[in-house]
């Protein structure tokens, strides 16, 4: 029972952040922007719903399964931000500026 709660809470705790991040990834304007939501999205969100069914499928081999695949998220999640945002930079890609009150390329 109490098992159940907490890797229910953490699944809740995960989902939470893919949403956030997932939102966070729509409403920003440019690619250096969106990196921030990504990866947080990633390495908060995928981990907590891993720690979740590790606590729900308790010992087992699936809990080494988990583990192997939460050492490939968090090592995976940063290095292609980072491969990303290098990417970007060598491409010429502008950062979004605001000038006078209007937003640079996006509307109005």
């Amino acid at each position: 029972m109490v098992q159940d709660i907490v890797a229910g809470a953490f699944c809740c705790v995960g989902t939470f952040f893919f949403l956030v991040g997932t939102t966070g990834l729509i409403r920003m304007p440019d690619v250096f922007s969106r990196l921030h939501p990504s990866t947080k999205c990633d390495t908060l969100g995928a981990c907590s719903l891993i720690v979740g069914m590790a606590v729900y499928s308790g010992w087992s081999w699936e809990l080494l399964k988990l583990i192997i695949i939460a050492c490939f998220v968090l090592l995976s999640s940063a290095t292609c931000g980072h491969a990303i945002g290098r990417s970007a930079l060598r491409g010429d890609i502008k950062c979004w500026r605001r000038k006078n009150g209007v937003e640079d390329g996006h509307g109005t």
